[in-house]
């Protein structure tokens, strides 16, 4: 009996110890420590937390932690929550979370579960930072990339006009005087006005042109000929509908995934024929690009290649979803999934 009672009492000793062991750990990790149980709401948070995002523990404590979550991202949350709940695993899950002042704050989640006591165990850390200096980069590049595109067609393409232009008046010159050389001039004449069509197509894939004014559906349009014209491809664009007013900042964004994955499919995937979709239903756009190339490789599909991220980054910013599988028996397909506005805006023409 003694000997029972010693080993009861020293393992509830040793549970204590234990509790006060996980306390310690809880109040001096730096990263944002939380279980969470599948009802919705954590269970316990650490001090980390408070300090992030503004709020008291006994706050983040006292609502279903969806709440805190960012509209746009409460769908994916969720179905990420089902999983884990299912006894799934979370490797640097990303979304949103609202601070006490209002702000939203990007958070990576790597998580864990135990199905039989129904928790989840989880560690959260804030990439605002990283995510700030992404969307600096891009911006940046769009930026260049429309300072080319114009000064393409404002200065080399006018160059090149005024230069054919002095050699088709040369041409007609020699021919009147029937002089030697016209037939050169005039060749020379026709190699600047093909010049002349190359720069202004490479301007156009740089600058996008009519975007702001016509829409997306009409710019991807434009864009899939331009394609036809530059490489020795397919490039076919359809739509089953004009876009429905989205917003400047949603178009350059899906403007870009498709420059990016057509331009993979023809460097790295060495496709032939391309086709590029846009259709609109149940408040859902999507965005798709399919080839016949040689398929995506294993280390682009892991993220790696600068063009994934930014593709993904892209996607992310507007509230969409990417995905990028390999298609049998060969090929790739691209899609962006996103929600359409709940008031569309106005008073712009899509010209087809």
């Amino acid at each position: 009996m003694l000997s029972k009672g010693r080993a009861k009492s020293g393992s509830l000793s040793g549970s204590k110890q234990d509790e006060r062991d996980l306390s310690r750990f809880f109040a001096n990790s730096l990263g944002m420590l939380c279980i969470a149980g599948t009802d919705g709401y954590f269970k316990r948070l650490n001090p980390a937390w408070e300090n992030t995002l503004g709020w008291t523990l006994k706050e983040l404590q006292g609502k279903p932690f969806l709440e805190f979550v960012h509209p746009d991202d409460r769908a994916v949350t969720l179905a990420e929550v089902d999983r884990l709940a299912q006894g799934g695993r979370t490797i640097g899950f990303e979304n949103r979370y609202r601070c006490k002042d209002g702000a939203y704050k990007w958070l990576q989640w790597n998580a864990n579960s135990l199905r039989a006591r129904r928790q989840i165990y989880a560690i959260a850390r804030d990439v605002t930072p990283h995510k700030n200096l992404e969307r600096e980069i891009l911006v940046t590049s769009d930026r260049e990339k429309e300072r080319l595109g114009r000064e393409l067609h404002d200065g080399l393409c006018q160059n090149l006009a005024g230069i054919a232009a002095l050699s088709a008046a040369l041409s007609r010159k020699l021919a009147v005087s029937a002089e030697s050389g016209a037939v050169e001039a005039a060749g020379i004449t026709r190699l600047l006005n093909e010049a002349i069509g190359h720069a202004r197509d490479l301007a156009r894939g740089l600058h996008q042109v009519g975007l702001e004014h016509l829409g997306l559906a009409a710019v991807l349009e434009a864009f899939a000929a331009n394609v036809r014209a530059l490489f020795p491809v397919s490039c076919t664009f359809q739509c089953n509908r004009p876009s429905l007013g989205l917003d400047p900042e949603v178009e350059t964004h899906l403007y870009r995934i498709a420059q990016e994955a057509v331009s993979n499919a023809i460097t790295h995937g060495r496709g032939k024929r391309i086709k590029i979709s846009l259709s609109f239903r149940n408040r859902r756009g999507v965005l798709s690009i399919r080839d016949d190339g040689v398929g995506i490789s294993k280390k682009s599909l892991a993220g790696i290649s600068i063009g994934m991220h930014s593709m993904a980054y892209r996607s992310r910013s507007i509230g969409g979803a990417l995905q990028v599988r390999r298609l049998a028996p060969r090929g790739t397909e691209v899609t962006c999934a996103f929600r359409l506005p709940p008031n569309p805006r106005k008073g712009r023409r899509h010209a087809r």
